[in-house]
């Protein structure tokens, strides 16, 4: 059995061909070609026989480590001119887009990160803090259910503090699946909805700093009391909306 042979066994990889293999002091290196002729935008779903270009220098993705030994991706990748998003370089089908890991190695850190702290996941993995963050949002922004939130009976929501009770991560869990349906930093959350409806309720009452009294009419239009209990009923909407 040949080495390229092996290795494509090894890392199996989809739509792609291994065509040499370089072994480095700590390192191995799998040169690799797409199997497929058409380019494919990798933002979009359009795709193309015409190619703009071919790229130079050749793209390098981390994948999973075989051993002590850190294994890379190398492919050399065409680029082509798409009508939504211009001149991009082709998608592969084996990493998402912009990432310069593997869709393997970003569905492990992912997972990694659901069961231990970043620092942690990174010490393992041989990758800094920040990479664990980005293969993250990568794999939320591609695999989180958008039906997610439909059907929901019983549900429920729980908040936890972290760094000196500074900051606040509302959960919300749906009892039925047994699994996290949304999330959001509390506090923020909270104050950007609280200073919106602040602004949409002073756009609608008070269009300056220190508006007049709305007139009768106004309040009549909009259902709030008149009479005796204006003054205090102002005085209120004034200290909301400042």
């Amino acid at each position: 059995m040949r080495v390229t042979t092996a290795f494509k066994r090894l890392v199996r990889l989809d739509g792609v061909n291994v065509t040499d293999v370089v072994f480095g002091i700590n390192t191995v290196t799998i040169d690799v070609a797409l199997k497929r002729r058409k380019l494919l935008c990798p933002h979009c779903a359009h795709s193309s026989t015409a190619r703009y270009d071919t790229r130079t220098n050749a793209s390098t993705w981390r994948h999973l480590d075989l051993g002590v030994w850190r294994v890379e991706v190398r492919a050399t990748l065409r680029r082509l001119r798409c009508p939504t998003h211009g001149v991009v370089v082709e998608g592969v089908p084996f990493a998402r887009p912009g990432a310069h890991l593997t869709r393997d190695y970003d569905d492990l850190l992912a997972w990694l990160a659901t069961r231990m702290d970043k620092t942690s996941v990174a010490r393992l993995c041989r990758v800094s803090w920040r990479t664990v963050g980005r293969a993250c949002q990568r794999v939320v922004a591609t695999e989180l259910d958008p039906d997610r939130l439909d059907g929901l009976f019983r549900i429920g929501v729980d908040e936890i503090s972290w760094r000196k009770h500074h900051k606040y991560l509302t959960l919300v869990v749906d009892h039925d699946r047994g699994v996290v349906v949304w999330g959001a930093n509390a506090r923020t959350y909270v104050a950007r909805r609280t200073a919106e409806d602040k602004r949409h309720l002073a756009n609608r009452v008070i269009r300056r700093k220190h508006a007049v009294v709305p007139t009768h009419a106004a309040r009549r239009r909009h259902g709030w009391p008149s009479g005796p209990g204006r003054s205090k009923s102002t005085q209120k909407l004034r200290a909301f909306c400042t």
